[in-house]
């Protein structure tokens, strides 16, 4: 079957043909103003990208905060259900699967047969999320696709003690005018979102197996520092993990 999955998320919409389980083609871009359109040329650009045309794709199955917006779409999964189900397909022994998103972050518990047994999502504050790194890479006139980069040069990262956007900010501020450098502050900085996530992550205590999807995955500054400090064995998903939603709503297009 072919199928296209879209996740449109706070931040990001992103956008998969699958073919069964092979993903054909992938495009993310990031949402502005008219969504209903901008979804609409992602769409067509991600089904272009994959040599086919929508007249051959079967299912459209959207999810996330925007999926209602999708155009043309033939059913909405709700989010967890669509990581779960890329995350037990992709990697079976995978217990916990750890979402780090544009705004939250969603711990999910699956069992032996991949079902979600329980989730637990930290939205009512950024910190932690994808905006909450972006804002403070932005205070330090970076883009966070240099995050990687510039904390590379840290040799003594700073401590951040504040969970709040707001007084982390100013923490941030703090730190450069008393002569911080900046790989040294952006390093304190992606300390601190992984200590967000690794709390999240041990509320349902130590998970054999666990993975780590959604956008903030992709900055490894982050992710090294929650695999030193969460237990368990540690699996990459396969595929771009901020495409993970996306890939299980795929995925679900040929089970309903």
């Amino acid at each position: 079957m072919i199928a296209i999955g879209c996740d449109v998320g706070s931040l990001f919409a992103k956008a998969v043909v699958m073919d069964g389980d092979k993903l054909l083609a992938s495009r993310i871009a990031r949402t502005t103003g008219n969504v209903a359109s901008e979804l609409e040329d992602l769409l067509s650009a991600v089904v272009s990208d994959a040599g086919a045309s929508r007249n051959k794709v079967e299912r459209l199955v959207a999810t996330g905060a925007g999926a209602d917006l999708v155009p043309g779409a033939d059913l909405c999964e709700d989010g967890v259900a669509c990581v779960a189900a890329a995350a037990a397909y992709y990697l079976p022994d995978v217990q916990l699967a750890i979402d780090i998103g544009g705004q939250s972050i969603t711990a999910l518990l699956l069992d032996p047969d991949g079902d979600v047994v329980n989730f637990m999502r930290n939205d009512k504050c950024a910190s932690g999320s994808g905006r909450f790194l972006e804002m403070m890479s932005e205070k330090l006139n970076l883009d966070v696709s240099e995050v990687d980069r510039e904390t590379a040069a840290a040799k003594g990262p700073v401590e951040l003690t504040a969970q709040c956007g707001v007084f982390a900010e100013s923490e941030v501020i703090t730190h450069v005018n008393a002569g911080a450098s900046r790989p040294d502050v952006m390093a304190g900085v992606c300390a601190a979102v992984a200590k967000i996530v690794v709390a999240q992550g041990r509320r349902f205590g130590s998970a054999g197996h666990y993975t780590l999807t959604g956008g903030v995955a992709r900055t490894q500054a982050v992710t090294r520092i929650i695999r030193q400090k969460l237990p368990g064995t540690f699996h990459q998903f396969p595929f771009d993990p901020q495409l993970a939603a996306a890939i299980g709503a795929a995925l679900l297009a040929d089970t309903d």
